[in-house]
This record gives structure tokens, sequence and C-alpha cells, in this order.
């Protein structure tokens, strides 16, 4: 069960430190695309009240209010052409204030996926520590039963030791290989 946990979440926790934006953008870039989006966002606001005074839509409200003009194009049409370039500046602006909140999204994403990651490697090494240990007690099992090694024939072995139990030989502790640390 622990070999199992270990192959599902070594490669999770490998998967989960990797940022959202694979190091294109660090997170001091994030907060700074953040702020500067915000900031866009609220000149976009503020040239958007003053649009009737910035050169190229000022002429949008000389036409708009010149009578001559205004006839020769038309009342509704000047109407729309004024309404379709305050909705342009509404859209871009709130594209600008979505891409901002983007940019913090991805970077409180990439803090979490980084401190999930951290949190399954500590889990996985805990994994890879009962495994050894589990390992170890397994092997020493094994040596003092006496199951890894072959019973000798019984027609070599002398009356009084077939009477007796069989012994492993004494292992040192430090002498047991455990494949969990190799």
């Amino acid at each position: 069960m622990i070999s199992e946990q270990i192959e599902l979440l070594d490669p999770l926790a490998t998967s989960l430190r990797r940022p959202a934006a694979q190091r294109l953008l660090s997170s001091s870039t994030l907060v700074l695309s953040e702020y500067i989006c915000y900031i866009v966002s609220l000149g976009g606001i503020a040239v958007t009240a003053f649009m009737h005074k910035i050169f190229p839509f000022s002429v949008l409200s000389d036409v708009f209010y010149n009578p001559q003009t205004r006839n020769r194009i038309g009342g509704p049409n000047l109407l729309y052409l004024s309404i379709a370039v305050y909705g342009l500046a509404a859209i871009c602006i709130m594209l600008t204030f979505i891409l901002g909140r983007v940019a913090r999204e991805t970077r409180l994403k990439n803090e979490i996926l980084y401190h999930a990651g951290k949190d399954i490697k500590t889990i996985v090494g805990q994994h890879l520590v009962r495994k050894a240990a589990l390992e170890t007690l397994e092997q020493r099992h094994l040596l003092a039963s006496g199951i890894n090694e072959p019973a000798r024939p019984m027609h070599t072995q002398p009356m009084a030791a077939a009477t007796t139990p069989f012994r492993a030989p004494s292992v040192a502790i430090n002498e047991i290989r455990n494949p969990g640390f190799d």
C-alpha cells in the first residue's frame, strides 16, 4: 500500500510544484502586471469621462452638436456612433480589469500549488521512511525465522540437531541491506 501511494503521490508532487505560469512570469511580475492593469482600468474610466475633451474624440462631440453635419449624417447615426465609441471604451476597461484579476488569481494559485506540492513531498518522504522501516522489520523477521535459508536435507543433519529448533546465524544490524535507502 505504501509503495502504491508513493507511486501515486510522487509525480503529483512534482507536477504541483511547477507553477501554473511555468516560469514565464514570476510572482513579482504577476503582482506588477496586476497593479498595472488596475491602474490602466482606472485611467480608462478617467479617459472615458473626459473623452469629449480629448482630440480624436472631441471631433465626435463637435460633429454631434453641429446642426449642419448632424442633419447631413443623421441624428440617430451620430448617436449610435457615440454610443459605440463609449461602449468600446467600456469593454476595453472591463477587459483590462479582468486581466488584472486573472493575474491575481494566477499568482494566488501558484502559491497554493507550491505549498501543496511541498506538503505532498513531505508526505512522500514520510512514506519512504515508513517503507524502509517496514522492510527492515521484514528482513529481521525473515532472518530470525530462517525462512530465507533453505532447509538442510534430513539425512545430513545429526540426530541431535534434528530435534533442536533451527537457529538463523546471528547477523549484525548494520549488515542488513535496506533497499529503501539504496
